[in-house]
């Protein structure tokens, strides 16, 4: 038995929304990157796991025409907002998810959403999500990697009591919710770690993207297009083949 999910977002639910907004060029260029990494080759049909409120999804379609077919959102408060834009979501997380649309052409992790899948059950449920996924279909993350400039002020503001009044003009436009009331993901990990566990698992292939290169002050300031690789970006795309 995995452990309880705790809802970060209860009754918060349009606090990605709001963010979007105070920080568009942060979002713009995730959105871009988001868009490399889907479309190393046809994107076909789409399950987004942990979906948020469901921007990401919503550009997506309005602007390059890719439609998520399933979504996945274990907050129910996150997942009421997804679902007003008109976006098939089902409460769950990933580890208990049925999979019943199976085979997928993509599965998608948006946001560093599996940052929230404990560190015990993340192997179970990528082998789950590539047995998921339809031959020669792909696991694709995105990340604030542990490694990264952000990464590192953002574990360092969620592990010790520092005053935010140090801190407050290096994370400004860069964290996608308030850091006073929220973890911005449980689990970190560098990208090698993860490249080491899908390799293990059988995923094979692996392609990296990166945008957001600059340091955190200045983050927020230009729209980057993203670049290959993954050991300078702020937010990283990784795409494994099945």
């Amino acid at each position: 038995m995995g452990e309880p999910f705790i809802d970060r977002y209860q009754d918060n639910g349009r606090i990605l929304d709001e963010t979007w907004q105070a920080r568009p060029n942060i979002y713009e260029s995730r959105l871009r990157l988001l868009h490399r990494a889907l479309t190393t080759k046809e994107p076909g049909k789409i399950l987004s796991i942990g979906i948020g409120s469901g921007i990401f999804e919503t550009l997506l379609s309005e602007r390059y025409g890719i439609t998520v077919a399933e979504a996945v959102e274990p907050s129910a408060s996150l997942g009421a907002e997804a679902k007003a834009k008109g976006i098939n979501v089902v409460q769950s997380t990933a580890q208990e998810y049925d999979y019943a649309g199976a085979p997928y052409d993509t599965i998608v992790y948006n946001g560093s959403s599996f940052g929230f899948i404990p560190d015990d059950e993340i192997e179970a449920t990528f082998s789950r999500n590539r047995e998921a996924l339809a031959d020669g279909g792909r696991l694709v993350l995105t990340d604030v990697p542990e490694e990264s400039a952000l990464g590192i002020l953002l574990q360092f503001a969620q592990k010790y009591e520092i005053n935010r009044n140090d801190l407050d003009d290096l994370l400004v436009g860069t964290t996608f919710f308030n850091l006073d009331t929220h973890a911005y993901k449980p689990n970190w990990h560098p990208i090698t770690w993860y490249v080491a566990l899908l390799e293990r698992i059988g995923y094979h292939d692996l392609r990296f993207f990166q945008t957001v290169l600059s340091n955190p002050p200045y983050q927020k300031d230009t729209v980057e297009d993203p670049i290959e690789g993954y050991t300078k970006g702020n937010y990283v795309a990784i795409v494994a083949e099945r």
